[in-house]
């Protein structure tokens, strides 16, 4: 639910004003309003606990923990940084010595001293080239230049004249050290690396410390933050600032102004005011709101719509995975991650109930179909008595053999002629049987389940932004004819395309007055648009119809749900065909890869398509957006990070 903020001013004693702003970061239900050009610059002691926990982050931690630290935690903070930077130095010099390793070791093992003496002994001067391309370099061919070989496509080489020579082409080398003093120092760096490794492995323990010592630093940051956007007078004796406060916690404010002798006032909005959005929820409203900040934040004049978000999604996420199996497996990773994490709290807490009603919603839904990991089921199995979708294949199978003077009887009459002996609705669908690939295969069932699928898309699609019309509705009159246009659509369109449509076979409504009704309601509902439009928005209200593309091209787009469903099942149906084919250890292992790859494709498209219809199609309608998030001040706590 969203709250209306009001703008108060407060001003009280100086004296009083650690006490009261305190006391507010405690109730954590009041933003000072901030001066248009505040420094954003972010502490040293933050930065230092970010940085900190970012390097331990990437840590394993060891089993084996030291006695206990009894070092703060910014001192603690500061050591891991420090130690952090020296293990960034010994990287650095690991690979300035491999890459002096990889020049010097195609050389072979050689020591500079012995090196020296032949030189002095001989009055010859060695020198070592490289040269990325050879071909056109006239001075390999001289005797004096020796080819030693090729390294990471480097050439090398060795020249032995009587003094220093440089050749066009060659960049001479300059070794400081041998290979084997170079092995030597990178095994010393090596173990230096080590070690820090090691110690920071241990003090990775100390995750939880750091993290409680960063919310303290943030919450003193952020209640010096407040006190600082406060103007003082009367010689600095009282201070006044200005606040955000929602309408429904004055009284809360109230009361802790009274205690320290602190007034509140409420004031007037100004133009330039940038009024923020404060949403209260509490349940599944609270893991809605978290999925509409994914997006945008609701304008000050926005109905809050996080419950419709959360239950929409959760629908729509169950229909793109369709499948129980798929929904048993998230359901028991949620349940252990809410043993594992549960008590953490906070937005982890949140993301984990998330995920446990989704996979709710997957099992209910994977019922209804039914599908189980890939298993098909047949027409008559027991597993489809509590289908929704099988009972509307039946309802929809009666409807056509009630009416054998329609099409649709005739066109299925003249590629089965025995289906004229079926008694029931059952036996009409799974009377025709076709062997596929050892597998046994009922094409009249599977094309009225395919049918009734993309005929549910359509219409919940349709019922989902027919909702998104009326919440709005008050606001644009024009809404009245697009949920008539809408209905009206939906009625006359199967007759359009000589389809059945689940109108005519769940709500028994005969094609034809469906048709009718449908083809007055659309031009009725265009009408409407057009004069409530004109009325509402005068000459703005005359582009209102030529929405009319747009409607109809978002009601289509929930037909993705049906297209990544169906992808899906094939998947999973193809892997266990594989798997069932392979021997008996190679075939679990495909089987258990296949399906991995499969659910996690398939939870992939359900977050976004799933958030996508909620977030394009149906915010088109009912959602203006572009708010500014209400920001208390308040307490943080570890949890939270």
């Amino acid at each position: 639910m969203r709250i209306d903020v009001m703008k108060c001013l407060t001003y009280g004693p100086r004296s009083r004003k650690d006490e009261f702003f305190s006391k507010l970061q405690h109730l954590g239900c009041v933003q000072v309003v901030a001066p248009r050009f505040e420094s954003k610059e972010c502490p040293l002691e933050v930065q230092t606990y970010l940085e900190a926990l970012h390097v331990l982050r990437s840590m394993v931690p060891v089993k084996q923990v030291k006695a206990h630290d009894w070092r703060s935690p910014i001192v603690l903070a500061r050591h891991i940084v420090e130690q952090n930077e020296g293990l960034e130095r010994s990287l650095e010099k690991r690979r300035v010595i491999q890459k002096e390793i990889s020049q010097v070791e195609i050389f072979g093992e050689f020591s500079l001293p012995d090196l020296y003496a032949v030189e002095k002994l001989s009055g010859r001067t060695i020198q070592f080239f490289f040269a990325k391309k050879i071909e056109e370099i006239e001075a390999i061919k001289r005797e004096e230049v020796i080819y030693i070989g090729m390294n990471n496509g480097i050439h090398y080489f060795i020249s032995i004249n009587k003094e220093p020579t440089f050749y066009d082409g060659l960049i001479e080398m300059k070794i400081e050290q041998s290979l084997a003093e170079l092995r030597e120092e990178m095994a010393a760096v090596m173990r230096q690396i080590d070690e820090y490794h090691d110690e920071l492995a241990e003090l990775s323990h100390h995750m939880k410390e750091l993290k409680r010592g960063l919310a303290e630093a943030l919450n003193r940051h952020h209640l010096n933050q407040a006190k600082s956007r406060v103007d003082l007078y009367l010689e600095g004796d009282l201070f006044a600032a200005q606040t955000w406060i929602p309408k429904n916690k004055i009284p809360l404010v109230n009361k802790i102004a009274d205690e320290c002798h602190v007034s509140i006032e409420l004031i007037a909005h100004e133009k330039k005011d940038r009024i923020p959005t404060y949403l209260e929820n509490k349940g599944a409203g609270r893991l809605g709101e978290d999925l509409v900040n994914i997006y945008d934040t609701p304008s000050k004049t926005d109905r809050d719509p996080s419950l419709w978000v959360f239950f929409s999604f959760v629908i729509f996420f169950s229909m793109i995975i369709a499948d129980a199996g798929y929904g048993m497996m998230l359901f028991l990773g949620g349940l252990y991650l809410n043993y594992k994490f549960g008590k953490v709290g906070g937005l982890t807490q949140r993301v984990i109930k998330l995920m446990i009603y989704l996979s709710m919603g997957c099992i209910v839904w994977g019922i209804m179909i039914p599908s189980f990991v890939g298993i098909e089921f047949a027409p008559d199995s027991k597993w489809r008595d509590v289908s929704l979708i099988t009972w509307m294949v039946k309802k929809k199978a009666e409807y056509v053999m009630d009416h054998q003077n329609s099409i649709d009887y005739k066109e299925w009459i003249k590629r089965y002629p025995q289906l004229e002996t079926a008694k029931t609705p059952l036996e009409f669908v799974s009377m025709v049987k076709v062997e596929k690939e050892k597998k046994v295969v009922y094409p009249i069932f599977h094309d009225f389940e395919n049918n009734v699928l993309i005929e549910l898309a359509i219409f919940i699609g349709t019922l989902h932004l027919i909702i998104s019309f009326l919440r709005y509705m008050d606001r644009n009159w024009a809404a009245i004819g697009w949920v008539t246009f809408m209905v009206g659509a939906y009625l006359y369109f199967p007759s359009v395309v000589k389809a059945l449509s689940l109108i005519h076979y769940i709500f028994e409504i005969p094609p034809a007055s469906g048709a009718q009704i449908g083809y007055v309601m659309i031009w009725v509902g265009l009408g409407l648009v057009f004069v409530l439009g004109i009325v509402q928005k005068r000459l703005g209200g005359l582009g209102e119809v030529m929405h009319v593309i747009a409607v109809f091209a978002d009601v289509m787009s929930y037909l993705r749900i049906y297209a990544l469903s169906l992808a899906g099942l094939i998947m999973a149906s193809t892997f266990d065909e594989i798997g069932m084919s392979m021997p008996i250890y190679l075939g679990i292992f495909v089987i258990l890869i296949g399906h991995t790859i499969n659910l996690t494709l398939a939870i992939m498209g359900g977050v976004i398509h799933g958030l996508r219809l909620n977030f394009i199609e149906w915010y088109h309608y009912s959602f203006d957006g572009g708010g500014w998030e209400f920001k208390p001040l308040s307490l943080l706590k570890v949890d939270e990070f």
